[in-house]
């Protein structure tokens, strides 16, 4: 392999100075940024299950199963809650 100079550099075509960039950045700083855009497509994809009523109506009743008081009354707030924002408006009785 032959080093190349910072002169010798902006002769090369400017794929060849993306890769070189990209070797500069740390193993920390890669897993970093792998972890933050894991994170933010998990933070999306939960944000657009639970944008439906239907889905967190789903969710608060498998919670019922096996809860205490406490967290029934929870469980039941929400179901309720949850119940106004359903839109009827195309159902077919």
């Amino acid at each position: 392999m032959v080093f190349l100079g910072s002169d010798q550099t902006r002769s090369l075509p400017f794929f060849f100075s993306i890769m070189r960039k990209f070797h500069t950045v740390s193993i920390e700083d890669r897993e970093m940024f792998a972890y933050n855009t894991a994170y933010r497509k998990q933070q999306a994809e939960l944000q657009r299950i639970l944008s439906h009523p239907e889905e967190r109506m789903k969710y608060a009743f498998e919670f019922i199963v096996g809860a205490d008081e406490g967290m029934r009354a929870k469980c039941y707030d929400a179901i309720a809650k949850y119940s106004a924002q359903l839109d009827y408006s195309e159902a077919h009785f």
